[in-house]
């Protein structure tokens, strides 16, 4: 090892370049114009207003708090930074008084208060959007579908669920045809599902993680980590290999990763205390979703990271250049190699358990198909039962049908009801009979066109969805009967 007494080591920086606070910034904006587009597109001008109405809020509350101390205007492009990433963080649907709230917390609490830009202790979008989450838990948690033409100049919409809060309701039967776990996959990758305006388009995030880091603004370090701790928890939580993607693809998560989680004054100084800083993140936002109250977890896991950055950047030093050990050894750099090594084991966990977990096929357990029959002719004959819950009359109508299929042509073949409804509650079976499976998939009316319109869903309605999930049971263990899983 070199003599250190032949180096001259002055006080830090050691090293400058050409980036300034401006600069930075107005990288992070580009890199968030994917985002802000999807969203108008999903959601349309109303979106685009919120988003605006918060960063003039940002902006304005910024420049005022420098007038209130007497300090010179600020045009670094930090206050629009926050103001974006917090309006991209709102419900598409949100009162226009949220994000004013929003934009004057995130800027004059969480930063001017403390100092201004790279004093705040906490993310100030991440810690307004957990504030406002607090406090306006019903507007914060309103979302409508992804309507490219409804949407876009309407100021309402259709209230939808999201996959961390209502479940597989939250995604339509198919997706560019596509059915099933991989039609959810799609769903929540190109965002045709409820979220926030910016958060819902994985490929919109995508590309501003990959401007970002090829013009070197953020540390990679940080997201990778977050996101593969994450994948983990979410097996270790559900125990489901399909579990991982879904998980991954919705929500903030990946959006948070890239904008919000590797803010320069919250984030770790040191590199590979940002790797413990993103495994912390990945830990924090799955238990939140799998055992907290509130579906969604990265705001705050993000602000409660934050709080244990001091410590990280006090406690867990890297080794000083020459250091050496009491018996005047080179010292060891443990860190460094614990954190690779973490994310080794944990990349090499996915690859063993998510191809083992994946293979393992559940028992199929039809819900509405009692028995079936093969008749003379070859054809299924299916003894289906199951309710239709009419929420008008706080009434659930018992509905048994036989269903018989023709396993040659794939459609059905006749329907004939056993046991329908005490008040009058039938099915319009025009809708099945003579269908195939993906018709009946691809069905989105199912109004009784026999029946008087009325403002409200129909009894008849409710009736055809719940027929419409028995026959798709019947196709399914018909299927499974042909090939000999039944």
């Amino acid at each position: 090892m070199a003599q250190i007494s032949a180096y001259k080591v002055s006080a830090s920086p050691h090293k400058t370049g050409k980036d300034t606070t401006r600069r930075l910034m107005l990288d992070v904006l580009i890199a968030l114009a994917p985002c802000l587009a999807a969203g108008v597109v999903f959601y349309g001008l109303w979106a685009l207003l919120l988003v605006v109405i918060c960063m003039a809020t940002c902006f304005a509350s910024e420049q005022l708090c420098n007038l209130i101390r007497r300090k010179p205007f600020t045009f670094d492009f930090s206050a629009l930074v926050t103001g974006l990433i917090l309006g991209l963080n709102l419900p598409p649907r949100a009162p226009w008084y949220i994000p004013v709230i929003g934009g004057v917390f995130a800027i004059v609490i969480v930063k001017m208060l403390f100092g201004g830009l790279g004093k705040n202790f906490a993310n100030p979008a991440a810690t307004a959007r957990v504030f406002l989450l607090l406090a306006y838990s019903g507007v914060m948690t309103s979302w409508i579908g992804a309507d490219i033409s409804g949407n876009f100049l309407a100021v309402d919409g259709t209230t939808s669920a999201t996959y961390l809060g209502g479940g597989a309701a939250a995604f339509a039967d198919s997706f560019l045809g596509v059915r099933g776990y991989w039609g959810q996959v799609l769903q929540l990758l190109f965002g045709y599902t409820g979220g926030s305006i910016g958060e819902t388009c994985v490929p919109a995030s995508a590309a501003g993680f990959v401007y970002l880091t090829v013009r070197r603004v953020i540390d990679w370090r940080i997201p990778l980590s977050f996101l593969l701790t994450a994948a983990v928890m979410a097996l270790i939580c559900y125990g489901d290999a399909g579990e991982i993607l879904l998980q991954l693809l919705s929500g903030g998560l990946l959006f948070g990763a890239v904008f919000m989680a590797t803010d320069y004054a919250t984030s770790p100084k040191w590199r590979y205390n940002r790797i413990l800083y993103g495994i912390g993140l990945g830990i924090v936002t799955m238990l939140i979703r799998a055992f907290g109250t509130y579906p969604e977890g990265v705001s705050l896991a993000i602000l409660i990271m934050n709080l244990l950055v001091p410590l990280m950047d006090k406690y867990i030093l890297p080794v000083r250049f020459g250091e050496l050990t009491k018996r005047g050894k080179p010292r060891p750099e443990i860190m460094k190699w614990t954190m690779r090594a973490l994310c080794l084991a944990m990349a090499l966990s996915l690859a063993v358990a998510v191809p083992v977990l994946a293979t393992r096929e559940e028992p199929f357990e039809p819900v509405y198909v009692q028995s079936y029959t093969q008749d003379e002719s070859g054809s299924y004959v299916f003894e289906v039962t199951g309710g239709a819950y009419l929420a008008e009359y706080d009434y659930t109508q018992e509905l048994a049908y036989t269903v018989t299929i023709d396993p040659e042509t794939g459609r059905v073949s006749t329907i004939v009801p056993v046991q329908q409804s005490t008040m009058g509650y039938e099915a319009y079976l025009e809708f099945f009979v003579g269908k195939t499976e993906a018709e009946i998939a691809g069905l989105t009316d199912l109004t009784d066109p026999e029946e008087a319109p009325t403002d409200g869903t129909s009894s008849a309605t409710v009736t055809n969805t719940a027929l419409r999930a028995m026959v798709l049971e019947c196709f399914e263990v018909m299927e499974r009967a042909e090939a000999g899983n039944g």
